[in-house]
């Protein structure tokens, strides 16, 4: 099953059981969809994710805002209840969301946040201060768990075109890396609170 699809699965049917120490989702057929434990060690990342990842974001950079809002917009197509979540531009029909200018503010920060990340992979102490932040700011806006792990696989599917002669799936194993890391740490920020 493809992320994509296992991740609307895992939206569209789950019942969610959390305390402070770990996060556990459940598909309505009671098996253990995703499970979060904070006490687990965070993610690895070798050196030559990180030298893909600086090689590719150079380039990215180049188009930042548009991928932002190319990653939002597809987002919120896939993920509706996503779209929801948004006070700001919740009343914002989808196919006008392009053009928004609220929306284009929150793809830049987001790209800012990624940016800050690839840069802070040389000392992952700041990376993890930073998505604890995050993390405990977005639970103080009432984000789900469970849409924190939805933004790695849309933003890699709106780089790719951009990195299409050079992509390999070492480039696809290091956006994933790096997501999953950023997500841990968001994550634990959320069950911190």
């Amino acid at each position: 099953m493809s992320l994509l699809n296992y991740m609307k699965t895992f939206i569209t049917g789950s019942s969610q059981k959390r305390d402070n120490k770990s996060t556990v989702i459940r598909s309505n057929n009671n098996e253990t969809s995703i499970t979060f434990d904070p006490q687990k060690p965070p993610p690895e990342i070798s050196e030559q994710d990180v030298e893909i990842l600086k090689d590719c974001w150079k380039i990215v950079q180049q188009d930042v805002a548009k991928v932002g809002v190319i990653t939002f917009v597809g987002l919120f197509e896939t993920h509706p209840e996503v779209h929801e979540a948004f006070m700001s531009f919740r009343a914002v029909n989808t196919s006008e969301l392009e053009y928004n200018a609220i929306l284009r503010a929150h793809a830049l920060r987001v790209m800012g946040t990624v940016d800050k990340c690839i840069y802070r992979l040389d000392n992952r102490d700041k990376l993890r201060e930073l998505m604890t932040e995050l993390g405990i700011r977005h639970k103080n806006y009432s984000v789900k768990i469970e849409f924190i792990d939805l933004m790695g696989p849309q933003f890699i599917s709106s780089i790719k075109p951009h990195l299409e002669a050079m992509w390999t799936e070492e480039h696809e194993k290091a956006w994933e890396n790096l997501f999953r890391l950023m997500c841990y740490y968001m994550r634990k920020g959320m069950c911190s609170i």
